[in-house]
């Protein structure tokens, strides 16, 4: 900013320009507006910066203690200057002038400025920041007034009284211009100017008339704008000063728009109004001569002064939103005065132009209008965010109905769903008497009601009349007597319809174009909850099918036992799924017979009976049937068990009268579990027969009865492993010899089926040969395991042998990895032989070893030898050295070979246990 200095006071004075500036020595020729008084300060400011404000009142002060020596004028003149030189930086344009000049006993303040709108003085008011500038000055100064400066703009001046002025000031009248001087009633005033004319060689200019408002009303806006000026342009002084922020370029336009453009119109609005408020007229009709261009700049201020509101309301940087009552009236007498202008320049008649009441009225059904839009927006978002954490038709339709119900004004409503079959499901309803609940649940899709129809034709129905409602629906007349008007509208998504919302009016209702628009958004919002509450719904129902299938799956094959597997089929479904299940396995002669059944007796499933079972029974394909049971006994569905291609049995489940029917999910359901039901009974059927030949087989190579011995006898136990298994390759044997002697064999081929069962009645013949030709127990198990190396059998074949003569009262016992014999003395004790075991069978000997290591032990009459196999102490539950403590135990004190095999199984044989069991008990009576 550059500031010039004119120092013209003669003799040695304070040089004033050390309280403004540094300049010093910038010295300009004679302003040709001075007046003929003595020029102190000449001051140019060519940039609209308020800082120069607290220099320029130093400037001031310090020039004025020059020629007087009293306070008070130095304080008041350094005032004024100070406000006539703030209201030019702020509301007109640079560059600006401050003069200060010494006349006759007077001191002059000018201030010029570039801009030709001329000030008003307002009236005092607590609420304005602006205006009360000119205000102090006609309270300080002996007069004021206003000159233009011949070129475009304007000076401002006020005089001040001072007694002791210098007398060499040359005297000077005031400069041309309008004075306001102190009138007889009250503080000096501006007077209104009259309208201005076209100036010579300017635009034509065209009159504006606007129906007269409340004055207070005017001022008051005019006030609030002038604040808006005023922050606007210490926004923009501080910005270009760096004392603020950098003003943000969309800011910057609305500073310049709302300070520069309008300018001369907005001004001579407030004069006008000053003037009737000075005159005590409670109304103002304004009266204005415009240029066309000033059209565009009010509309152009126009969209500025919204766009500063909407600065305000969002906090960025100002403090004055417009009033309600500001906007309204701006925007009245804008439009107005375009509206004027535009039809003025074009020669066409003045448009008739609404008072501001009647444009009041207008804004506010608008705004109620608008209002009442928010209002449905607001519920329309608040469904929205509650949909989001509605995931069942339920919840959706608890959160629709309460916002819609309370939206529409209507008594009462609920929502409608197709289920599977012709009826419609009523998830909620809000409003409703419970009878007519329960009557729109017996709702058929081809009813003749709204929401029958608009499922089915997928098109909204509004009834806003009673007799519209009985002309187009009867069956209402019955179902809801109460009502007058209603509507129901479809719920679509893609092209599907997933139900319909029905809203009930106890009152005539007219549905207009935005209620129907209101309706039709809630309807689609409740379509898409819907779908996405089906798709929630049916991921929720294939990760429980899932689950119930693998379920299922293990328990149905957890046991290879026919009835087990068919027992576990019908607890599976009843009652999770349906009140009853049986399964009626198919006979050869025709007949069907009972073989599971839960949740009460199935005689009423009994294929000879019911035609759906027979059905099923005879095409091989599962049948469903509503209420189809004797005598309409409840919905039933029959699932043949297919085995191997054929019908081997029929599922039947049933459900009680007057009960859903059986969904398409799950008959679905059902038919897979049914499968995996077949599959299993499958499996079972073909173990059961492999077990059976494995059985029967292994039986009939075990010793078919003892040799009788004297003084010796002999008991055996054989337990084939539990139905889950197949039965093993465990097996005993007794020969005697020729010598006397008896050999003892017991072994275990640990594998399972008729593959074991071969091998075992292999070895059981070799053993037999090999202990016929008196060889050795060693012997007799090298060569066991030879054949059992030639076999070429990958399973772990045990074996232990035993020679017992019962004269000389000696054991002489071999082992290839099988577990030790037990031996009762005739005193009761019992013990492992403490033998040293070879190998087992098949891996062949070490170290070269033709034979297996024999241990003899004493056996004298009386002992109780026993020989078992590893299916006796040995379990998944129970280590063998566990086992071999409990039949040592078990053992103890007993009184003959029946007796130990007794107490050996009660104590340690589980039953039903996953290995096959085998024991031989040899004893010598006591007389020997």
């Amino acid at each position: 900013m550059g500031t010039r200095v004119t120092d013209r006071t003669a003799g040695a004075q304070p040089d004033p320009r050390q309280a403004l500036s540094g300049d010093a020595g910038d010295r300009v020729g004679p302003d040709p507006r001075a007046t003929s008084g003595e020029v102190l300060v000449d001051l140019c400011l060519p940039d609209a910066d308020v800082r120069a404000v607290p220099r320029a009142r130093r400037l001031v002060t310090a020039t004025v203690a020059g020629v007087t020596s009293r306070r008070e004028p130095r304080a008041d003149a350094a005032v004024v200057a100070v406000e006539l030189l703030t209201n030019a930086l702020l509301h007109a344009a640079p560059p600006v002038t401050l003069r200060l000049v010494a006349d006759r006993g007077r001191l002059r303040v000018e201030v010029a400025d570039a801009s030709p709108v001329e000030p008003v003085r307002p009236r005092a008011s607590s609420e304005a920041l602006t205006g009360r500038g000119l205000l102090v000055v006609d309270a300080l100064a002996a007069r004021w007034g206003i000159s233009s400066d011949g070129a475009g703009g304007k000076v401002v001046w006020a005089e001040l009284d001072l007694a002791d002025v210098a007398p060499a000031v040359r005297g000077a009248p005031p400069a041309a211009g309008r004075v306001a001087d102190e009138p007889a009633d009250g503080p000096a005033a501006v007077r209104a100017l009259p309208l201005r004319a076209a100036a010579a060689g300017g635009p034509a200019r065209y009159p504006v008339t606007l129906p007269d408002v409340p004055t207070d009303l005017l001022l008051d806006a005019k006030s609030h704008v002038d604040n808006l000026v005023r922050e606007f342009t210490l926004a923009a002084g501080g910005a270009a000063s760096g004392e603020s922020g950098t003003v943000a370029a969309p800011l910057a336009r609305l500073i310049s728009v709302v300070t520069t453009r309008f300018a001369e119109a907005r001004q001579e609005i407030r004069r006008q109004a000053l003037a009737a408020a000075s005159a005590g007229a409670a109304r103002t009709s304004l009266r204005l001569a415009l240029p066309l261009s000033m059209a565009d700049a009010a509309e152009e201020y126009l969209d500025a002064l919204d766009a500063a509101d909407q600065y305000a309301r969002a906090a960025r940087l100002l403090t004055l939103e417009s009033p309600p009552r500001h906007w309204a009236f701006r925007h009245w007498y804008i439009s107005s005065l375009v509206a004027q202008l535009r039809a003025a320049s074009r020669g066409e008649p003045a448009p008739v132009t609404p008072t501001f009441e009647e444009h009041l009225l207008g804004t506010l059904e608008e705004v109620a209008e608008a209002r009442r839009a928010a209002e449905r927006g607001a519920r329309l978002q608040a469904v929205t965010a509650a949909l989001a954490a509605a995931t069942r038709p339920e919840q959706v339709a608890q959160v629709v109905l309460t916002e819609g119900v309370t939206a529409l004004g209507a008594s009462g409503g609920s929502l409608l769903v197709p289920r599977d079959g012709d009826l419609l499901a009523v998830p909620g309803a809000v409003g409703y008497p419970d009878e007519l609940v329960a009557q729109l649940r017996a709702e058929r899709r081809d009813a003749d009601l709204p929401a029958a129809e608009a499922i089915r034709e997928g098109r909204a129905v509004w009834l806003e009349s009673v007799q519209e409602r009985h002309g187009r629906f009867p069956g209402l007349r019955l179902l809801e007597p109460r009502a007058v008007s209603l509507c129901a509208l479809p719920l679509a998504v893609g092209g599907q319809v997933l139900g319909a919302l029905r809203f009930s009016f106890d009152y005539p209702r007219l549905f207009g174009l935005e209620d129907r628009e209101f309706a039709e958004t809630l309807a689609a919002q409740t379509a898409l909850a819907l779908e996405r509450a089906r798709l929630m719904a049916a991921e929720r129902l294939a990760r429980a099918r899932v689950t119930f299938l693998e379920e299922a799956t293990g328990r149905l094959t957890a046991r290879l036992d026919e009835g087990a597997t068919l027992r576990e089929l019908v607890g599976l479904l009843a009652p999770a799924l349906t009140e009853q299940a049986a399964v009626y396995l198919l006979e050869p002669g025709g007949g069907a017979r009972l073989a599971a059944q839960a949740g009460g007796e199935a005689g009423g499933l009994d294929p000879a009976r019911e035609a759906t079972m027979g059905l099923a029974a005879r095409g091989g394909r599962p049948v469903a049937a509503a209420d189809a049971g004797s005598g309409g006994a409840g919905a039933v569905l029959a699932v043949p068990l297919r085995v191997h291609g054929e019908t081997a049995g029929v599922l039947g489940l049933r459900r009680a009268a007057g009960t859903n029917g059986f969904s398409a999910d799950e008959r679905s359901l059902v038919s897979d579990v049914a499968d995996r039901a077949a599959v299993a009974l499958a499996h079972a059927r073909t173990y059961q027969r492999e077990r059976q030949t494995a059985l029967t087989l292994q039986r009939s190579l075990l010793p078919q009865r003892m040799p009788a011995v004297r003084g010796v006898t002999f008991a055996w136990r054989y337990l084939p492993a539990g139905a889950g298994a197949l039965v093993g390759g465990d097996w005993y044997d007794v020969l005697p010899l020729d010598d006397g002697t008896l050999a003892l064999v017991i072994g275990d081929v640990m594998g399972r089926g008729i593959q074991a069962a071969a091998t075992m009645g292999q070895l059981r013949a070799s053993a037999r040969a090999n202990a016929a030709a008196r060889l050795p127990a060693g012997m007799v198990l090298g060569q066991l395991d030879a054949a059992v190396s030639r076999l070429e059998q990958e399973q772990i074949t045990t074996a232990a042998m035993a020679v017992l003569d019962p004269v000389a009262g000696t054991l002489r016992v071999s082992s290839a990895g099988h577990l030790p014999p037990l031996v009762v003395s005739p005193a009761g004790e019992a013990r492992f032989v403490d033998v040293e075991a070879g190998p087992p069978l098949g891996v062949g000997l070490s170290d070269g070893w033709a034979s297996y290591p024999e241990t003899t032990v004493a056996f004298p009459p009386g002992s109780i030898l026993l020989l078992y196999t590893d299916g006796l102490v040995e379990d998944r539950e129970r280590p063998v050295e566990e086992g071999m403590t409990a039949l040592r135990a078990a053992a103890a004190g007993v009184g003959g070979a029946e007796q130990l095999c007794e107490r050996a199984v009660s104590a340690l044989a589980p039953a039903g246990g996953n290995d096959d069991t085998a024991l031989l008990a040899v004893s010598l009576s006591p007389g020997r």
